[in-house]
């Protein structure tokens, strides 16, 4: 009885200081995302082109304060909402130039073109020759020639014109400041008025040439890969009036193609396109690390508030749905079957297109 009792205490003492440990030294355990999935929409049911009158009809087509997004899905093009709206998927004579405020389809030689809202309605009439492309908000139009670029205003008169000296290889801008690459290894950045901040050739390679360029949204770094023979990732930082060299290396790389660039949309990160993988440029420690996956599509994408980059790779059928956090460590690493593909963030979630279809992941912690 008396062993019996001493057992007791002590399986009583265990238990007790188990608890006084568990609750002076628990820790919490790391929370897991997980993708949840929200919804799936056909765009083969979804209207061929947008109409105006579909503000009148309520939730039927998704009203524009929505705030939708672009697509662009092989052929196709059109808009739609976080919520699960299509509001159309169409296709153009030849290209399309696509933001989230407004759309031109345009011809081959067009002398002119219309810009659009996502809901139809008609923004600007452009009575100009050339090709427009939209981008952080602003409007252009490069002439046949491939070297002379205008701006336009939200009429769509012409704002300004500037001839750029060499064929444009490479385009980016953010609200201040658009960058173009040339031919000739010239790097040129042109503000709101079409003056000129940046004319700069990083120079240092055998062959001289812009593969691509890459504009923070801020407008104080701008990032270029030049050259062959070789080639070099230069990024340059606007300190007082000039931009200066604030980093640059030579690459393993020897693309001939533009090549895919861009940074995060809080400007914190630049990627880019590399035979190892994707490249991460770190503005706050000017390092670099790199995600191992193939060739991405679609490169700046972020959610969880930045903390993960999110990479859509692969060619073909083959696809790759990655999100990571640095240095390549994979949250989502998911396979996808797909013909035709892209992928878009708004907050923590996603927006898949799958050949005909589009849909919304969500990454919920638990």
């Amino acid at each position: 009885m008396e062993e019996t009792g001493k057992r007791r205490l002590n399986v009583a003492a265990t238990v007790a200081a188990g608890i006084v440990y568990f609750l002076v030294c628990a820790f919490p355990l790391q929370k897991e995302l997980v993708l949840v999935p929200g919804w799936t929409r056909s765009l083969l049911q979804a209207p061929a082109a947008p109409a105006a009158s579909s503000k009148k009809s309520g939730s039927a087509q998704g009203s524009v304060s929505t705030s939708p997004l672009p697509f662009r899905l092989g052929g196709s093009f059109g808009y739609f909402t976080p919520e699960g709206s299509i509001l159309f998927a169409g296709t153009a004579p030849y290209g399309v130039a696509l933001a989230p405020d407004g759309y031109a389809a345009y011809d081959r030689l067009s002398e002119s073109f219309t810009i659009q809202s996502p809901d139809g309605s008609t923004l600007a009439r452009v009575a100009s020759v050339g090709y427009p492309f939209f981008a952080a908000g602003r409007r252009f139009v490069i002439a046949p020639d491939q070297a002379t670029v205008s701006e336009l205003s939200k009429n769509g008169a012409i704002a300004w014109t500037y001839q750029l000296g060499s064929v444009a290889t490479c385009f980016d801008a953010s609200p201040s400041v658009a960058a173009f690459g040339l031919i000739d290894g010239r790097i040129v950045g042109l503000g709101t008025s079409g003056s000129v901040l940046l004319d700069f050739a990083p120079g240092g390679s055998h062959i001289p040439g812009v593969y691509g360029v890459a504009v923070s949204p801020d407008g104080l770094l701008v990032a270029a890969i030049t050259g062959l023979d070789r080639q070099r990732l230069v990024v340059m930082e606007k300190r007082s009036s000039a931009y200066r060299v604030a980093y640059h290396r030579y690459l393993a790389s020897d693309y001939r193609r533009p090549v895919n660039m861009a940074f995060t949309e809080d400007g914190s990160r630049l990627a880019y396109e590399s035979p190892s993988g994707v490249g991460v440029y770190d503005r706050a420690s000017r390092s670099e690390t790199v995600i191992a996956v193939p060739a991405a599509s679609s490169l700046g994408l972020t959610t969880m508030g930045g903390r993960l980059m999110v990479l859509l790779s692969g060619n073909g059928e083959e696809r790759r749905l990655v999100c990571a956090a640095l240095p390549d460590r994979r949250v989502v690493d998911l396979g996808l079957k797909a013909q035709l593909a892209f992928v878009e963030t708004r907050g923590d979630s996603l927006y898949l297109g799958i050949d005909q279809d589009i849909v919304r992941m969500d990454l919920v912690e638990r």
